[in-house]
Order: C-alpha cells, then structure tokens, then sequence
C-alpha cells in the first residue's frame, strides 16, 4: 500500500516524526514542547540586571546569550559544549537559566534531563532523552574521580559520536541524535578537573552573594507575570549568525583556574619545573626510563612529596609536550621513549639529536684487540 515501515525509533530534537538515518525510516519520540512567546519582548531590565550581577564580563555574558538564543532558536544545533555555572550558594544561577529552560522544553519540563554525578554513570539512558541535560551540583572531593567524571561526560557534551545509545528498562536500546546541550550547576570552587587542551567547556564562577529572599521573591514573581516570556521572546530574536555552536569556547579565568587546582600536588610541581625548563626538562627533551626520571626528580622535590609516573605523563601532556615515540638511530642501538617540548617538536631535528639532547652522546664503540698470528 506504499506504507514505510518503521525501523525502529530515535530521538531527534527539531526533526518530524519520522526520522530518516541510513536509508532506514524511524520514529521520532521528540516532540516540540517550546511555548509560545509574545511578539515583542519589551523590558527585560529585571533579568539582564541579574545576569549583569552574576555574569560582570560582558564577553562572557555575551556569550551565555548566544548559547541560550542559539539553543532556542535551533532545535536541531548541536552546541558541541557544555557550560560549568558555578557560584555562591543561593547566589540565582538557577534563576538565571529558567527562562530558556521553560521556553525549550515548557511546563512541566518535558525535553529536559537531570541528572547528578551519582547516577551519571546509571545504565539507563532516560536524563539523556532531552533537549537541554541538566547536572545538578556537580562535584567530587577526590582528584582522581573529578578527571574520571570528566572524562565521562566527554562523549555527551560534544559531537562526534553523532549517536547517544539509550537503555530502557525492559525494551531494546535505541540510538538517538547527540544534540543535547548540557549545563551544568555547582556550588564547588573545583567541582571538575580540565585539561589544559579542553576544548569541552566554558567555565563560569559566580562571586555574587546569596540572593535576598525578597530580591528572589520579586525576581520569580515578575516570571510569573510574564517576564520568562519576555526574555524568552528576547532570546528568540537575538541575532546569532555569527554564533558557531561547533567552535571551541573562549577561555575563562575560572577555567584556568581549574585546570591549576585540578591538578595533584606531584603534578602542579613537575608543570612547574616542565615551564621553567628546570633541571631535568632544561633540554626541552626527556626520555625513558622513565622510573630513573623520577628518581633524579625525586631528589630535587620538596620533602614528602611523591613524584609518580602518572603524574609525570599528565604533567607533559599539560605542558604540550610531544609524544616523539620509541626513538632509536644509527647512533643510539636501542630504542627510547622520548617526549619533546613544543618548540623542539617543532624545530625538525633528527632521532639522533632528539636522543643525544635526551641523554647526551652515546658512548664510542667498544674496540676489541686482535693478538696478530706470529710470523
């Protein structure tokens, strides 16, 4: 009768109802729940004054607008990162972000995820079925979990993968478009460690003092009067053609700072000692084995610290130092693990220099004697 048959279902924020990958037709479980908005967004003083007391940096505000109006306006974008809104407890960082969250997905939600870092790791996939992911106090004490929660989060925030695999309690798991926007919330100075080459987050901290309850009272109650609306409407007719939701965001100094207090106290002392090309790392060069490294490092530490190699391969890696490989020569026989600062790296040296910067020249040949037959 000319009927499709469905493959099987995704979600697909922006899409219709049948979604089509591969050749293959799909159910849509997306449905649009954006609420409709005034024609014109008249005074929005109330809210732009608090985003001004939160937000002080103007290119920073700018640029939660552009991922508000871009998120809005475009369903189907995939801003390919998430934002860390961390501040004072009870400072408004939720009040903030409720417009957008109500104009995406209504009220009640229905596109919105919310999740903690307790369950994130949960095997169901129901928070991940949104619009807009939202993290609530995102936080963990420990060094070591706070990269393991990042590294997590990786696969969600950006894109590729395209798809995001959905378990369902008691049905087939399902693939579903990796459009969802994640923003997160903590009340933490250092919630999450980052990588000095992130590319996944911009990092907000909000030093505002806790919201008054008659300034949160009059706030919520202009919403409830048709403030959400107007700012949504406003959100919806920001101009955002210059906004690229693919590009890497700009660097905050929040972000820098947590890059700094992500790291161990191993760690923070050999980035230290890498930048300042001190001792060990004043070749721009270093090699394998690297146990003996630590061992001369060691020496130079302060007292009680302990250098491990953990920690010196993530210091290099934050450093952008190269991972040259298993380098060996004509002059040098066997084969070493040699990093190399980026100007090194780049500069076009040959194995041999990169070994003989890394542990000086190799020692001449052994000659043997040969006693000379009589006669």
């Amino acid at each position: 009768m000319g009927a499709r048959t469905l493959a099987g279902i995704t979600y697909a924020a922006g899409d219709g109802a049948l979604v089509s990958q591969g050749g293959l037709v799909h159910g849509n479980r997306w449905r649009d729940a954006r609420v409709p908005l005034p024609s014109d967004a008249g005074d929005i003083t109330p809210w732009l004054a608090h985003a001004e007391l939160l937000i002080p940096n103007d290119i920073e505000r700018n640029h939660v607008f552009d991922v508000m109006a871009c998120k809005l306006q475009n369903p189907r974008a995939k801003i390919n990162h998430a934002i860390l809104h961390a501040g004072t407890q009870g400072c408004g960082k939720d009040t903030l972000w409720h417009p957008l969250i109500w104009a995406v997905c209504g009220s009640p939600p229905v596109n919105k995820g919310l999740v903690d870092a307790d369950n994130l790791s949960s095997q169901w996939g129901y928070a991940l079925e949104a619009e807009i992911l939202v993290l609530n106090e995102l936080r963990d004490p420990d060094a070591g979990a706070r990269r393991a929660l990042a590294n997590r989060l990786k696969p969600i925030i950006a894109a590729p993968p395209e798809t995001l695999s959905i378990n369902r309690k008691g049905l087939h798991p399902y693939e579903m478009l990796n459009r969802l926007f994640v923003l997160a919330f903590s009340n933490d100075r250092v919630p999450i460690n980052l990588e000095s080459q992130d590319r996944r987050w911009f990092a907000l901290y909000s030093n505002a003092p806790r919201m008054s309850p008659a300034a949160a009272a009059a706030l919520w109650r202009w919403y409830g009067a048709g403030g959400a609306g107007r700012v949504a409407c406003w959100l919806a007719q920001r101009d955002v053609a210059a906004f690229d939701p693919a590009a890497t965001p700009l660097t905050t100094e929040y972000k820098l700072s947590l890059i700094e207090q992500g790291m161990s106290n191993a760690e923070a002392w050999i980035v230290d000692a890498i930048r300042n090309r001190q001792g060990e790392f004043a070749s721009g060069v270093v090699g394998s084995p690297f146990h003996s490294l630590l061992d001369r490092l060691q020496g130079m530490a302060p007292s009680g610290l302990k250098l491990v190699q953990p920690a010196l391969i993530h210091a290099l890696d934050e450093c952008g130092w190269v991972d040259c490989g298993r380098l060996g020569s004509v002059e040098y026989g066997t084969k070493k693990h040699i990093f190399a600062a980026p100007d090194v790296a780049a500069y076009g040296y040959s194995k041999s220099d990169l070994r003989r910067m890394a542990e000086g020249p190799s020692a001449p040949p052994m000659l043997s004697l040969v006693k000379k037959p009589a006669g």
